[in-house]
């Protein structure tokens, strides 16, 4: 008996290998000076091709989308970083990030202080109403360096977002300053 199943459990192994069961689940994004790992159904498009709401003047680093939560022709699930050149402290930066969601608004719901490569940061969620009338909910994580604060949006629709909570946080515990 013990014969059986240890030549069934081999089975089960040997397939799992064969039909890639075993791989990654998400692809890696490597360039202007960052990296992160995003889900693998996800796709990286160009900034150019959206309507971001960005802190300051500064570029969008990189977006990744999920193409299949699309609305209006615009990607509904969403997440975007951004660098900026680094002034004043990190709680004054968060205090003007709230207060812009409020003007817009919007509510925030959370805040709460995380680390991101061992560097303090905090991780806001929020509800806003985008331009086109769609309510969605949002994760904004903000840290800094000595140069430069970098923020990651992560955004989908209400009632899409907790359950999108582990792709964002793929992509948020993920990151790194290259």
């Amino acid at each position: 008996m013990k014969k059986y199943a240890l030549l069934i459990l081999s089975i089960v192994i040997m397939v799992a290998f064969a039909s890639g069961c075993t791989s990654n689940v998400y692809k890696t994004y490597e360039s202007n000076g960052i990296s992160f790992h995003y889900p693998y159904g996800w796709s990286e498009v160009s900034p150019d091709q959206l309507s971001l709401t960005v802190e300051g003047s500064s570029e969008v680093l990189a977006v990744v989308v999920d193409p299949q939560n699309v609305q209006n022709n615009n990607y509904q699930t969403l997440v975007f970083f951004q660098q900026i050149p680094s002034t004043g402290t990190l709680a004054e930066a968060t205090a003007s990030i709230k207060a812009e969601i409020q003007s817009a608004g919007g509510q925030v719901i959370s805040e709460k202080d995380r680390t991101i490569n061992g560097v303090s940061a905090k991780d806001m969620v929020y509800t806003i109403s985008t331009p086109s009338g769609v309510a969605k909910k949002e994760r904004i994580v903000a840290f800094q360096d000595v140069s430069n604060r970098y923020y990651i949006v992560c955004s989908a629709p209400t009632a899409d977002f907790d359950g999108q909570q582990s792709n964002f946080n793929l992509i948020i515990d993920s990151f790194e300053i290259q």
